[in-house]
């Protein structure tokens, strides 16, 4: 567990529940500094030193509160660069 924590710590996450996809649904991202890039087919998520890269359909923007964002749409890949 502690080596799982200091992995995404270094990722710039904050906790182990850093996001959640549900499928046909959407996806639940915490740490969340800003949106990079914006359209229905991939969305990319800034965090501290990172980025996360969606790809779907129909991907868009939720509720953003405190650095925790709600995406729906049909998420098909999560990529962190």
């Amino acid at each position: 567990m502690k080596l799982l924590e200091q992995i995404l710590s270094e990722l710039g996450a904050d906790s182990l529940k850093s996001f959640s996809i549900v499928p046909d649904f959407g996806g639940y991202f915490r740490s969340i500094k800003g949106v990079a890039e914006y359209s229905s087919e991939k969305i990319v998520l800034t965090l501290r030193k990172n980025k996360i890269i969606l790809t779907g359909e129909n991907l868009t923007l939720g509720k953003y509160f405190e650095e925790d964002l709600l995406i729906k749409g049909k998420i098909k890949g999560v990529e962190i660069d």
